[in-house]
């Protein structure tokens, strides 16, 4: 049965922002006074426009085939990437986890091109708080009954392409999860959403996803990878 949370704290700061616009917010603070400036004005006045909530369907594992997860009820995760790390998986939350459309609209409409980075840094900041969260709480809810989480993975990551994996974990959270939809493209609308798997179970092993990700040479800055 797919559970829906919204019991989320989110205590964000500027420097929250910052680096969700892809700053380091010590330098951001003494060089950029705009930046810092229009962070402090996005963070008053799109705090109450965050509307985080997140679906959740935990399912039973079957059988482990290569390159294949066979679920509970005729589902299947496939691909390397999720066959490598939720080898030792007894069951799989499927998680879809959004922040709203509302502050996504209103960073489109602002007209000051600094302050919609800075919305837009508020809204990525928050959607990794809400998944940080997520996979805290299950972390917590496996190990009251003596088991393990995993690394939690995204399609998009190295070997679990977007078009692969977003559907399989759509499938796995109907109807509707959290009110976020899928397009064509596979693309989930609101565009503040994140979708992820965990694998539940005895000894799950922990991975950088830093260096799983085909971006890895090229990235500006890694920020702490979500964990259960």
């Amino acid at each position: 049965m797919m559970e829906l949370w919204s019991d989320f704290s989110l205590s964000l700061t500027v420097d929250d922002i910052l680096r969700g616009e892809g700053a380091d917010p010590t330098p951001a603070r003494a060089r950029s006074p705009a930046l810092l400036s229009a962070a402090e004005t996005a963070l008053q006045q799109g705090r109450a426009l965050l509307k985080p909530l997140a679906a959740v369907q935990e399912t039973a594992v079957r059988e482990h085939r290569h390159e294949q997860i066979l679920l509970e009820g005729g589902k299947k995760l496939t691909g390397a990437l999720v066959s490598r790390h939720l080898a030792g998986a007894q069951r799989v939350a499927a998680v879809v986890c959004t922040i709203g459309p509302d502050l996504e609209k209103c960073a489109a409409a602002q007209p000051d091109a600094v302050l919609r980075l800075a919305l837009d840094g508020l809204a990525n900041a928050a959607i990794e708080a809400v998944a940080q969260q997520v996979c805290a709480r299950l972390g917590e809810q496996a190990q009251a009954r003596g088991l393990q989480t995993g690394t939690p993975l995204s399609p998009g990551e190295a070997g679990w392409p977007v078009e692969v994996g977003q559907p399989q974990i759509f499938s796995l959270l109907q109807p509707n999860p959290a009110g976020v939809h899928l397009t064509e493209g596979g693309m989930m609308s609101p565009l503040k959403s994140l979708s992820f798997v965990v694998g539940i179970g005895q000894n799950m092993a922990q991975a950088d996803l830093c260096a799983l990700c085909s971006f890895q040479e090229r990235c500006r800055y890694r920020y702490e990878r979500i964990s259960g």
